[in-house]
């Protein structure tokens, strides 16, 4: 299993990735960042699989979506996707490791992503609930870099994260006599 953080350091107003397994941190620009996002979401969602059930191929892509989130496999953990403080190693030098060019192949079970940097490539192995994972990462820490891409993510990847049948209690409204006593006094 691959584990990626994602962070946004302002001072270089970029992202950085960083990909424990391979002790390895990529760093992404504004220009970068938005001139893949269509593309891969698009080979993404066209690689979902179900396509004979007739939906479209973001519709398949949303309901994979939440099922990535929401559902464990049998023996295996549920997704953990958390935010945080950490920042960049201090060995990550943001020029040697600037993300020139990402390629990505998708299949319907697996997505190999492949950053081009000076110091070499970086290849990672994901499944599709991993790309998930690694989209929705990039997602969050989109919104806190604040670089107006919203446009790019399809609404799948914007959703609130919390299920449909727990977000649907929390906005109930709360009964009128909540303040009253028990035993109706």
């Amino acid at each position: 299993m691959t584990t990626t953080t994602f962070g946004y350091h302002a001072t270089q107003d970029r992202i950085w990735m960083r990909v424990h397994e391979q002790d390895t941190t990529v760093w992404f620009t504004r220009r970068m960042v938005r001139s893949i996002l269509g593309p891969m979401l698009k080979l993404f969602e066209d690689s979902t699989p179900g396509q004979q059930g007739g939906a479209a191929p973001r519709a398949r892509a949303s309901i994979e979506h939440q099922l990535s989130l929401h559902e464990a496999a049998p023996g295996q953990p549920a997704a953990q996707i958390r935010a945080g403080r950490e920042t960049p190693d201090e060995r990550s030098d943001p020029q040697e490791r600037l993300c020139t060019r990402i390629t990505s192949q998708a299949t319907p079970s697996a997505v190999t992503l492949r950053f081009e940097t000076e110091a070499g490539p970086l290849v990672l192995q994901l499944s599709r609930k991993g790309m998930h994972l690694w989209y929705r990462g990039l997602a969050m820490v989109l919104k806190q870099a604040h670089w107006d891409l919203s446009e790019a993510l399809p609404d799948w990847l914007q959703a609130g994260m919390t299920p449909p049948s727990v977000q649907a209690l929390i906005d109930a409204p709360l009964p009128p006599d909540l303040d009253k006593p028990a035993g109706g006094r």
